[in-house]
């Protein structure tokens, strides 16, 4: 019997490493449980084998798997896209930071890496299938051709592109959430807005491209904030309890928890820099979806793209809600060999959080 069930491909990500959850996982092909069922379902090795890019050079998709003894409570839909939705959101935002302070492209910009096959190899290892609102189909693994999806190349994936304090705390949610037993308003909150945050992370358009793309794009991630911000129940989520979150951060740069910055309103307020241009997001946002008039320097915020701030902002708000800093308490001085690894430990920890914060500056 398998110890794990390939679930889901993944062909446009190169991965360089394996996400591990306690009940879920995506691989390289390299991987010791891919070579294993490979040699166990002949039909399995030939479905990886056929993958090529839209000129003909073979690629390798990733492999979304899942513990063959799972509980049914992580066999679901939700459950399984939430597990990617924690790769995408452990890395896009951080790529996005990582633009605005050096102006370097990156392949990891968007979500198209995580987007997941249509067709998968049925339980039997026998037929592909295709299940999705629009259709359900049946066909042969013989006659399939696969393709990378065509917005964007076969992607590397690697350790170090990983937002690391915030994956672990995703995984560890994600165990609780679809555990099958009754959970918080919050937890199901977390994971439906980084569904949204993953749909707001695509590519704005396949081509053809026009600023007003940009507007639907900063839509999703403003619902994105707003779904993780609800308080539940009756209540209601905005600005302001988004802003909330995002002051709920323990910054390392002092200069960032100054309520400094001007918001326009009926009073004016003084804020926090994420904040203001998390406000500056909402009013842009706004001038889009109610059809105002909208110039082409609007998407523009000190120079830089107002569309890379939005995803750092989700992060910090995930910051927020989730207490993302580092706790650990400090061994004695006395302690040398102790206190090096404690230090370099809490810079690892933190050099994520300042890549976010060193982000947010560049707007002013």
């Amino acid at each position: 019997m398998d110890d794990w069930k390939p679930i889901a491909l993944l062909p446009n990500a190169d991965m360089r490493f394996a996400l591990e959850g306690d009940f879920a996982a995506i691989v390289p092909p390299s991987d010791a449980r891919i070579e294993k069922l490979r040699t166990d379902h002949p039909k399995f090795a030939e479905l990886l084998g056929k993958f090529r890019s839209q000129f003909g050079q073979q690629v390798w998709p990733a492999v979304l798997l899942l513990k063959a003894d799972a509980p049914d409570s992580y066999r679901t839909a939700e459950a399984i896209t939430a597990f990617r939705d924690i790769l995408a959101a452990a890395v896009v935002p951080f790529a996005r930071s990582i633009r605005l302070t050096t102006d370097q492209p990156s392949p990891l910009l968007f979500s198209i890496p995580f987007q997941l096959y249509p067709w998968m190899l049925d339980n039997q290892y026998e037929h592909m299938m295709l299940t999705n609102p629009a259709e359900l189909h049946v066909h042969l693994v013989e006659e399939f051709q696969g393709q990378t999806f065509p917005e964007q190349s076969h992607v590397s994936i690697q350790d170090h592109n990983v937002d690391k304090p915030l994956v672990g705390e995703l995984l560890d949610r994600w165990k609780v959430r679809y555990s099958g037993v009754q959970v918080e308003w919050k937890d199901k909150a977390l994971f439906r807005s980084l569904n949204m945050a993953n749909e707001a992370a695509g590519i704005h358009a396949l081509t053809a491209a026009t600023f007003y793309d940009v507007g639907r794009s900063l839509a999703l991630w403003v619902s994105a904030y707003e779904i993780l911000a609800h308080p539940g129940g009756n209540g209601q989520s905005s600005y302001g309890t988004v802003s909330g979150l995002l002051e709920k951060v323990t910054w390392l740069n002092n200069n960032l928890s100054q309520a400094i910055h001007v918001v326009p309103g009926n009073p004016p307020q003084q804020k926090q820099l994420a904040s203001w241009i998390c406000k500056k997001v909402y009013n842009l946002r706004n001038d889009f979806l109610h059809g105002n008039d909208v110039a082409g320097d609007a998407l523009l915020l000190n120079q830089k793209i107002i569309i890379d701030f939005a995803p750092c902002l989700f992060r910090l708000a995930l910051t927020g809600l989730l207490d993302l800093k580092f706790s650990e308490d400090a061994p004695s001085t006395a302690d040398a060999e102790a206190t090096g690894k404690y230090i370099a430990k809490r810079m690892r920890f933190n050099q994520y959080q300042r890549s976010f914060e060193n982000a947010l500056l560049t707007a002013i």
